[in-house]
């Protein structure tokens, strides 16, 4: 039930003052992804540690409703879209709401998950003018990616430098633009690109020559704000060590890897034999449908082995107005191979019985990922990963020990480790027999309680 924000607010006031606002990019009852999972997660098992929670997230207009025992605020953004804002520049429109609803719950400590437009560092400078602390938990490379993914040109891991003329020949690559313009677009002078944004010129050659201002702008919004932060979570080694690169005082930088909040207890479910027929590999990915997330290379690789005894189970969280000709090119194909379905996401408590099912969750990722929760999950339900050699997948998955990896962007690495599983079932067992308990929520929470407190403890910082 939605509540006028001062309503909801008084109510918890009256209950207990709000230790910790957690602000990630959206909320459920939204589509929700692995960073969403992991703020509600922490909420509920920082709650017997006697920190009290509450979450505020953007959306169209200002809100407030309780899901699932756990206050949520939604504060207005400004609908419009906005080249500066698409590159990390504030909305004063945010910043009037957050503001607002900062003056009304007085939290002493606001936990950013993940800067976007509707969380900038205006966002910041709103939760210190209210004397909370701040801090930021590094979930996704668009922290301080333009790109997105992290990765060079889309095909090497990026070493995460952040350099204006690099990082803009990086997106004009992304876009499409051909390599003799690339190197003269992105040594357009701020300046020009400054002046174009006054002028109000965008759209084609317009925002090709803005590009270079605006990541230069980026860099120095990312520079200036992890300057305010009080502290930076970062979720895996590779992001400490971006962190490190870009000048960020290691005094500042916390590593606290992800956990999750339950373990699926054993229940008697029908195996992939006796769904499908004793030969039958089973494959399953849960996850956004995003370009950045790889579903359709094991698409392409499955397209290479046509004979191989796959079933291939997509349990894609789709949000609107988002990749929808991506999604559009997966669900083409699933029309074409019957061995893969195209399925509805699943609520958070029924993931884990959807992975007891599979041989094999697949993380086919060409970005590099800072968890990913999924294999978490995949792991608690015991059941290992085909996954890409990439970021903290393979900081995460031990190759030939509890899932394989695979190169990333290699449809014929996907095919030939598909056909050999297929071929070979029994390796399943092996992998299954090397997996061991993941890292829970209690130990992230127990993390997070001390980090808190200790902050609260420091007057300065």
């Amino acid at each position: 039930m939605i509540e006028r924000v001062s309503a909801l607010s008084a109510r918890i006031a009256s209950a207990a003052s709000v230790d910790v606002l957690h602000v990630p990019y959206t909320y459920f009852p939204d589509a929700g992804g692995g960073t969403e999972v992991y703020v509600a997660g922490l909420v509920e098992t920082l709650r017997p540690l006697g920190l009290c929670s509450a979450v505020a997230a953007p959306a169209k207009a200002d809100a407030a409703y309780d899901h699932n025992g756990i206050p949520v605020f939604r504060f207005a953004t400004d609908p419009r879209t906005d080249l500066d804002r698409a590159y990390g520049g504030p909305d004063p429109t945010t910043v009037r709401s957050f503001r607002a609803l900062i003056a009304h719950l007085r939290p002493r400590i606001i936990h950013l998950h993940d800067p976007t437009a509707g969380l900038s560092s205006g966002v910041v400078d709103v939760a210190h003018e209210a004397g909370a602390k701040v801090l930021l938990t590094y979930h996704t490379p668009s922290v301080s990616c333009a790109r997105g993914t992290m990765m060079w040109m889309g095909r090497a891991p990026c070493d995460g430098r952040l350099d204006q003329h690099r990082c803009t020949l990086c997106v004009l690559a992304q876009h499409g633009v051909p390599t003799p313009l690339r190197d003269a677009i992105a040594r357009t002078p701020r300046a020009v690109g400054e002046g174009l944004a006054r002028a109000g010129l965008t759209g084609g050659a317009f925002t090709a020559l803005r590009l270079a201002s605006l990541i230069g702008a980026s860099h120095q919004r990312f520079a200036n704000m992890t300057r305010e932060l009080n502290r930076i979570v970062a979720p895996c080694h590779w992001v400490r060590e971006i962190l490190w690169r870009n000048g960020v005082p290691q005094e500042k930088i916390v590593l606290c890897r992800q956990g999750l909040s339950r373990h699926p207890e054993p229940q008697a479910l029908p195996s992939a034999s006796e769904c499908d027929g004793p030969d039958v590999l089973r494959l399953g990915y849960f996850g956004r449908l995003d370009p950045a997330k790889g579903v359709d290379i094991v698409v392409d690789a499955l397209r290479r082995v046509p004979k191989a005894p796959v079933r291939f189970d997509v349990y894609g969280i789709r949000h609107p107005g988002c990749h929808e000709t991506y999604t559009a090119r997966l669900e083409r194909a699933a029309t074409k191979d019957p061995r893969i379905a195209l399925l509805s996401a699943l609520p958070p408590e029924a993931v884990g019985e959807a992975m007891r099912r599979c041989d094999l969750v697949v993380v086919p990722s060409r970005c590099l990922e800072t968890g990913p929760l999924v294999v978490l999950e995949a792991f608690a339900a015991g059941t290992p990963i085909l996954g890409t050699r990439l970021g903290g997948v393979a900081e995460l998955v031990s190759n030939r020990v509890d899932g394989l990896l695979v190169p990333p962007e290699d449809p014929g690495a996907w095919a030939s480790a598909i056909a050999a599983l297929a071929a070979a079932p029994e390796r399943i067992a092996g992998l299954r027999a090397g997996i061991r308990p993941p890292r829970t929520m209690d130990d992230v929470a127990q993390d997070m309680a001390h980090l808190y407190r200790s902050l609260l403890a420091d007057g300065g910082g």
